[in-house]
């Protein structure tokens, strides 16, 4: 966040309080991008016409409110820009402190702008009404605005005069007093003067700062142009850039490439790829291939909060060997690394493109199901990893099917290999109540503490376990058909886990299960829910301030290689594989890891040793799909070894196989 602070007066407000609620984590904080208030583009004050939540960290799905403002009008410090459409974050000031609230349009009101550009001809009217005679004219000027009609900011979802509805705001003149005019939303904004050169590679544009939200009709396209950008105007419902070109002047929706003076020597070792303009957007092919290091006298940046969708800086170089522009994502990329390992493709269909995570084939090329040895490996910004190879077009980059295709490490052929997917179990509300529920039913509640509780039968359902109990001795039986299965009992705080029937574990729960009433099934704490059930669990907040609890967990299929050998010699038992892993995510997601844990059953449970791995990350083969490393050595002792091997999700167990080994001496 840009803490760009201003000094505020104290101001009075009613506060409903709410005390004890968590302070959050300071992190959180800079998520969440800012303007100050200056009273143009972001109001100074706020009017809010219904009770609002208000927090410590401008975060409500990790935390509680404080408490509630009552309807009164507040001193902003901050807040997001987009406070006219959407739901937004303000740093207001308060007798408590500087709180942060988030609104939605309809939930107050605001002061317009001080001042306002106007940017053609617009008509003067002695009141606000379409029935009103004009009672004169303004040529594009700056104005001073003294009223507006309320809601003046707001618009609508959808399109055309609905999205961009006219406002009346009052303004002032020297020579007819206070006169008022009727503005289409984007036409309520401020002209900031600007000199900059951008490249433009292909924007629509208009003859002047709106646009047509009926229609979405434009004057023209700017493509491959360097043009001078001569000023910005910013409403709220975007900037337009005003540009000179040898056409007269455009307004653009949209900043192009801005570019900027700058001597940088780029060092380089590989060939570097020269482009006609600073895009590849129309080049597959590059101007010319140049060697050894490159001088840059000027470049390209990125001008927007975010990179989202940008491909990063472009440079111009000159040399001997000739003129163009550079981006080194757009060339061979200097950090890749040798890879020694082996690429079984079996998807139908492979592309080949000439560089990594660009987008540019390769002579449109495209290769079938193989065995590959790729020459080079590299990692993306996004963590992506990419394989060159040698091809039927020369050397090329080709990206992984995480579903279809395998890789297998050097001096590791024997590898299990394990593919995950995630299976999604729903999202379930709490009511005003406070009871989570699934249709009609209620499936679970929050503790004294805020902790989710959730009914073991209805968890039962939807993780395929069967549930059988209570028992004469209290205890509710929970069993997979994997082989799996746990007992509970309320106010118990110890579990039972078991693998065919036979006791795999005892342990103790992070709270002991609740039965709200005598005759139903235990309810798990949220926490539990992960430990046994192996779920993926994430809490967020819906609109109306109440939790959403999302359940999901990962499946796994562990390949049919899991043989070992009989005997050691190194005292050592090895066990490795590669993992498969789907790493999607719910926002506020808490996921469990795959592991392997090995015990000697053979000693008593003061003797024994686990010894236990989770998985490591390597690297994605593709967005939100990653391989992991799942390796272990368990030391043994000498002689027979009888030794339970179990791949675990937290508690549950996914597969658990016994297994007899030797270890000799050489």
């Amino acid at each position: 966040m840009w803490k760009k602070m201003i000094a505020l007066g104290m101001v009075a407000i009613g506060l409903q309080s709410s005390l004890g609620a968590p302070k959050g984590n300071a992190y959180e904080y800079e998520d969440t991008p800012t303007e100050v208030a200056d009273g143009i583009h972001i109001p100074r004050a706020l009017t809010l016409l219904e009770d609002i939540p208000y927090y410590v960290i401008p975060n409500a799905l990790l935390n509680k409110a404080e408490g509630s403002l009552s309807p009164q009008t507040v001193k902003v410090i901050e807040a997001e820009n987009h406070w006219s459409s959407a739901w937004n974050w303000w740093k207001i000031h308060t007798d408590m402190g500087d709180r942060w609230i988030k609104t939605a349009p309809w939930q107050f009101d605001a002061p317009p702008p001080a001042t306002i550009n106007l940017m053609s001809e617009t008509p003067l009217y002695a009141k606000p009404s379409v029935n009103s005679q004009r009672t004169a004219a303004l040529s594009p000027q700056e104005v001073t605005v003294v009223d507006a009609e309320k809601g003046w900011f707001r618009n609508s979802s959808g399109t055309g005069e609905v999205y961009n509805p006219k406002k009346w705001l009052k303004i002032h003149t020297t020579w007819l007093g206070d006169q008022w005019i009727h503005l289409n939303l984007d036409g309520i904004g401020t002209f900031h003067p600007a000199d900059q050169m951008s490249y433009y590679a292909n924007t629509y544009y208009n003859l002047k700062p709106q646009s047509d939200y009926q229609t979405y009709q434009t004057d023209g396209i700017l493509s491959k142009q360097f043009a001078h950008v001569t000023g910005k105007f910013r409403s709220l419902l975007g900037t337009y850039y005003q540009l000179e070109t040898d056409d007269g002047v455009k307004w653009a929706l949209g900043a192009g490439q801005p570019i900027v003076a700058d001597t940088t020597i780029i060092r380089r070792t590989h060939p570097s790829a020269i482009y006609t303009y600073p895009s590849s957007q129309y080049e597959d092919e590059p101007k010319l291939i140049l060697t050894g290091d490159l001088p840059a006298y000027e470049k390209t940046y990125n001008e927007y909060i975010t990179n989202y969708g940008y491909d990063g800086d472009w440079y111009h170089v000159r040399t001997a060997q000739g003129e163009g522009w550079f981006n080194p994502k757009f060339a061979e990329p200097e950090d890749a690394v040798a890879e020694t390992a082996t690429i079984q493709l079996n998807s139908p269909v492979t592309t080949l493109f000439r560089y990594p995570n660009t987008g540019i084939i390769l002579n449109h090329g495209q290769i079938g199901p193989q065995t590959l040895h790729p020459l080079a490996a590299w990692t993306d910004p996004n963590g992506v990893r990419w394989f060159q190879i040698n091809s039927f077009v020369g050397k090329a980059w080709i990206q992984l099917s995480t579903y279809m295709d395998k890789l297998t490490l050097k001096d590791r052929e024997s590898d299990i290999v394990i593919q995950s997917d995630t299976s999604y179990q729903g999202a379930f509300n709490q009511n005003e109540a406070g009871a989570y529920t699934f249709g009609n039913e209620s499936i679970g509640y929050d503790n004294k503490q805020g902790e989710p509780f959730l009914d073991t039968a209805f968890l039962a359902g939807i993780y395929h376990f069967d549930l059988s109990g209570p028992d004469a001795a209290g205890w509710w039986t929970l069993k997979n058909e994997s082989g799996y299965a746990f007992q509970i009992k309320a106010g118990e705080p110890q579990v039972r886990t078991l693998w065919n029937g036979k006791l795999a574990k005892q342990l103790k729960l992070a709270s002991s299960p609740n039965s709200p009433n005598d005759q139903g099934s235990p309810y798990l704490s949220l926490t539990d829910v992960r430990a046994l059930f192996g779920a993926t669990t994430s809490v967020t907040m819906g609109y109306n301030n109440n939790k959403v609890v999302t359940l999901s967990s990962q499946l796994y299929k562990i390949g049919n290689n899991l043989q070992l050998p009989s005997q050691a010699v190194d005292q050592q038992l090895h066990l490795s594989g590669l993992v498969y892993e789907n790493r999607y995510l719910e926002y506020n997601s808490i996921k469990p890891a795959l592991q392997i844990k090995i015990k000697h059953r053979d000693l008593d449970e003061t003797a024994a040793t686990e010894s236990g791995a989770a998985m490591k990350f390597l690297y994605d083969l593709s967005y939100n799909n990653g391989l992991y490393d799942l390796s272990l050595d368990h030391p043994l002792q000498p002689g027979m070894n009888h030794v339970t091997i179990s791949f675990q999700v937290a508690e549950r167990i996914i597969l658990q196989r016994d297994w007899d080994i030797m270890n000799s001496t050489k």
